[in-house]
């Protein structure tokens, strides 16, 4: 009986403790600005712009992707994309980007960060955006 208290007490342990080190697979995590651009300064994740393909042309964060909520292919272009690659959601104030995070989560992706206050935060910080000219 000991023996199987300390099995299960250090797997416990290892899982609090892997908990601390990683993001937790499949939860929406979400982000302040200053980490949206840490993870972007790494690398560490694809940045998807999930407004229309309008408001992506006129502005949108340096290196996003546009792929749009509304889109009535989004299952499909979900289904081909890498479900352990961490996705970086935004919208223009975090409603969209909210729902669209939501999806991802449903589709099975492990690693999905929520940008608070999507680009109008960005800008408000004083980030760069692409402008159309």
């Amino acid at each position: 009986m000991k023996q199987a208290t300390n099995f299960f007490l250090g797997l416990l342990f290892m899982t609090l403790l892997n908990s601390c080190f990683t993001d937790n697979a499949g939860v929406i995590n979400v982000v302040s600005v200053e980490e949206a651009a840490e993870l972007m300064d790494l690398n560490e994740v694809k940045v998807i712009d999930v407004r229309s393909e309008i408001q992506y042309s006129s502005k949108h964060i340096n290196k996003a992707i546009n792929i749009e909520v509304e889109n009535d292919d989004l299952n499909a272009i979900l289904d081909e994309m890498d479900k352990n690659e961490p996705l970086l959601v935004y919208c223009n104030k975090g409603g969209q980007s909210e729902r669209c995070a939501k999806v991802l989560q449903e589709k099975g992706f492990k690693l999905i960060y929520d940008l608070d206050g999507g680009i109008a935060k960005w800008e408000e910080s004083g980030r760069e955006v692409i402008v159309k000219n």
